[in-house]
Order: C-alpha cells, then structure tokens, then sequence
C-alpha cells in the first residue's frame, strides 16, 4: 500500500524540463519560465483528469483565447499525464517555441470514440514564454520526421515546424466545431472542393441502391454556412489526419501544399478521403487557406491527388 501511495503522490506533481542542449544558455531565463508554466499546465491536466473537472487554468501564465481552446476539445477528450518526468527539446517556430512529444493518455467521454487512447500534446509559447496553445498532436511521427527532414532552408525548416503546428489547430477547429478560428483560417475568396457520399438507385434494377461520391465547388460563405449546419445537426464529430506530405512552392516564398488523408466520423455520417490545403504564411501571424480540396479515395487514386501544380498561385500573389 505504502508503495502505491508513493506513486500517487509522485504522478500528482507533473515536472517538465526540455533537454539540456537543445537551447542556448542565453535563453536561460526563458527556458526556465516556460520549464514551470508547462509544469503547472501538465500538473493541473493530470489532476482534472483524475478527477473528471475540468482544469483549472486560472493561475496558469497562458494566453486567454489558449485556455478556452484548451477547454473545448477537453469537454469530450480529457486526458492525464502518467509519467512524473517529462523531457523534450525545446523548438523554434514562426511566433517562439514549441515543445512536442507530451505523452497523455485520452479519457474520452463518448464511448463511440476510436482513436487511440495513447497520444501526444504540443505546447506553444511565446518569446517570453506564456503559452499560446496547447493541442493533440497528429499522429504520424514518421511523416513528421520526413516533412521536417525534406526542409531546405532554416527559413523553410521554421515554417515547416509552423505548418504542422497550424494543421493540428486546424483540425481541432473541426472536432471543437469552432466556426470563428475556421472562418478566420479560410481567404474571403478561397476555393472550396468538397465531396460527400450519396446512394443512389440503380437505373433498371428495382430498388437496388448503389453508393456514389458527390464533389461540388463553394464558395467561403456558403462552405462556413453548411458546416454550421452540419455542426448543429450531429451529436459527436471526429476528424483525424495522417499521410501528410508538405510542398513549398518552388517560386513564391511562404507559399506551401499540404497534402493529408482525411478521416471524418460523426453520428450520422463516416467517409475517408484525401485533402489539400494551400496555404500562405507570407502573413506569419494570419496565415490563411486559398483552395481546400477533398477527393474520395477512389477518385484520388484514378484521377491524382490536387496539389500546388492545378492551382494558379499567381493570382494570390497580390492579396
């Protein structure tokens, strides 16, 4: 018993530290500061989570609109940090740091839920070491690895870390239903390919039913528009990425293809398929998506998977 009380009261305290030499000693201070916000962060997580509440963020150094996106995805993901120690390297990015590879396990609340349980967070902090988002990271550590190694540049290298970054947001704006973040992350005139699966009858053959994929172009306001409805139509919702691939644009710094296979799920509808996004980062703080597509797995195959060569970059160049 005395040994099992012990654990409790080691895994109560969550201590974090980033790995001695992936910072330089000017970035001491720093470091030491976002050392014990992420401390009192992965604490506190593992405390809601054992106790089924939700975190108490209050005295955390954490940007405002962090802890309410925090709070959204923890209502139907909770999770808890089992290890006492946790160590990663510290990372560069567009806006300050990043700290990835947080193992948590998730608690989820829907019993539907079929992702796995083992997974691991992200924590962005500023220049002065507040954090400024907190999210699952996608799980694809291979990808991640050879997104990150097929970057050129430090310039490029940045802005790589940076996308994947904004991709685990992105996909959280889903599963939170966050129409404000999503409608702030699309371009007022962006391009919008979006598909679903219908049946349909059978010409001749009774009423024989046969599963067909529907694509049709929108526009923003008129995706933003049927995705709330979708939102308030469904009891749960769950995306999931994998099979990234990122490709800058050889002429147009800042410009970049993001290529991920897509799983959708939600109480009344289920398809995978794949997805491209064009972003443009030429905006560090307001990076924005120009063209969303989505192909159903068969037409992708047939046909090929869009990518930055079926889109005019230049008429975006301006913008």
């Amino acid at each position: 018993m005395a040994a099992v009380l012990a654990y409790g009261c080691l895994s109560a305290q969550v201590t974090f530290k980033f790995t001695p030499g992936s910072y330089q000693n000017s970035q001491r201070a720093v470091v030491a500061t976002m050392e014990r916000n992420i401390s009192q962060l992965l604490t506190e997580l593992h405390r809601a989570g054992e106790s089924g509440t939700q975190p108490n963020l209050t005295h955390i150094a954490m940007e405002e609109e962090a802890k309410s996106r925090l709070k959204a995805w923890w209502s139907s993901l909770p999770c808890v940090c089992e290890d006492d120690l946790i160590t990663t390297r510290l990372l560069n990015d567009v806006q300050g740091y990043q700290a990835r590879g947080i193992l948590v396990t998730l608690k989820p609340k829907d019993s539907t839920y079929r992702g796995t349980l083992n997974r691991e967070l992200t924590v962005s902090l500023n220049r002065r070491g507040i954090i400024t988002g907190v999210r699952p990271a996608l799980e694809m550590h291979t990808n991640i690895d050879s997104i990150m190694s097929n970057g050129g540049t430090v310039e490029d290298m940045t802005f790589r870390r940076e996308i994947l970054k904004w991709v685990e947001d992105f996909r959280n704006y889903y599963n939170e239903r966050d129409i404000k973040s999503l409608e702030m992350i699309y371009s007022d005139d962006a391009l919008i390919i979006t598909g679903s699966k219908v049946m349909k009858k059978t010409q001749g053959d009774g009423n024989l039913m046969k599963e067909e994929y529907v694509t049709r172009v929108q526009s923003k306001d008129q995706y933003i528009r049927n995705l709330r409805r979708k939102f308030n139509s469904v009891r749960y919702l769950n995306v999931e990425f994998d099979r990234i691939s990122v490709v800058s644009h050889a002429c147009r710094e800042g410009i970049y293809g993001v290529t991920l296979h897509q799983k959708w799920a939600d109480s009344n509808y289920q398809d995978d398929g794949w997805l491209f996004l064009l972003w443009d980062f030429r905006d560090r703080d307001h990076p924005q998506i120009h063209v969303r597509t989505w192909q159903q797995e068969q037409h992708a195959a047939s046909q090929g998977i869009y990518s930055l060569d079926n889109f005019n970059v230049e008429r975006i160049e301006d913008k």
